[in-house]
């Protein structure tokens, strides 16, 4: 996945930021996106807010939810 956000941010020119609950998602396997998923959700981030710098985050489970997960989520960043 390192290597397809790499691509997406030389393919921009823009900087894609990797939330510290995206990175402890991603390195303990509880992120729910493929990463066609999260490639697509950075690209329709990138197409939406062109030359926009984008963070990348989560939405967890919590003690209520039904199983756990835990879902990418693709912010523009304001200038």
């Amino acid at each position: 996945m390192i290597s397809m956000i790499y691509d997406l941010k030389n393919k921009y020119g823009i900087s894609i930021i990797e939330g510290e609950n995206f990175k402890q998602a991603m390195y303990n396997g509880r992120l729910t996106d493929s990463q066609g998923q999260l490639r697509e959700k950075i690209e329709l981030c990138a197409k939406h807010y062109p030359g926009t710098d984008l963070l990348i985050g989560t939405y967890e489970s919590d003690e209520t939810s039904p199983g756990p997960f835990a879902y990418a989520v693709v912010i523009p960043l304001q200038k």
